[in-house]
């Protein structure tokens, strides 16, 4: 391996590879670059005083220009962007209902956490959006149980409405 792959602990100086850094052993902490062995040296420190570190200086602000602001993994999501909080508009689709044909036109998905309240109201909202929609004939349902990723990853009842 050629030494311009190879970083250096700001801490002590090791020598830092980049499986190292692929994997997290070896990080940045307050700041700094350090090996697994001044990560590991941190997180004890950080966990003898209950969660307070005290940074060795303060953190700056860095403006970024539009382009590189553009590059950013991280996303602005609106509800024009993803759709309604209520669910998706109906006036974009071009096959119009056919409540008396067997097959389904549409589908509409609703989802609950595993509780009893969650799936309670998951009920609730799905006899609300039937009882509000008389153009609709549910002619199939399916339902599976799945993990939704977001702060928590939790298992979900999902239920698929085709109509």
């Amino acid at each position: 391996m050629s030494k311009e792959h190879l970083s250096k602990c700001q801490e002590c100086g090791a020598s830092i590879y980049p499986e190292h850094l692929d994997t997290g052993i070896a990080r940045y902490e307050a700041g700094k670059l350090m090996c697994v062995h001044c990560v590991e040296e941190y997180e004890a420190a950080h966990d003898a005083v209950g969660g307070q570190v005290e940074a060795d200086e303060p953190m700056e602000l860095v403006e970024e220009s539009e382009e590189s602001a553009m590059g950013s993994r991280v996303h602005h999501f609106t509800e024009a962007t993803i759709g309604a909080a209520h669910g998706v508009d109906e006036g974009k689709f071009k096959r119009p209902l056919d409540p008396s044909s067997a097959g389904a036109t549409r589908c509409r998905v609703f989802h609950s956490k595993l509780n009893e309240g969650a799936i309670e109201y998951m009920t609730n909202a799905i006899n609300e959006w039937v009882d509000g929609h008389d153009d609709i004939v549910v002619k199939f349902a399916t339902s599976t149980i799945g993990i939704f990723e977001g702060k928590h990853s939790d298992p979900n009842l999902i239920m698929t409405l085709y109509y």
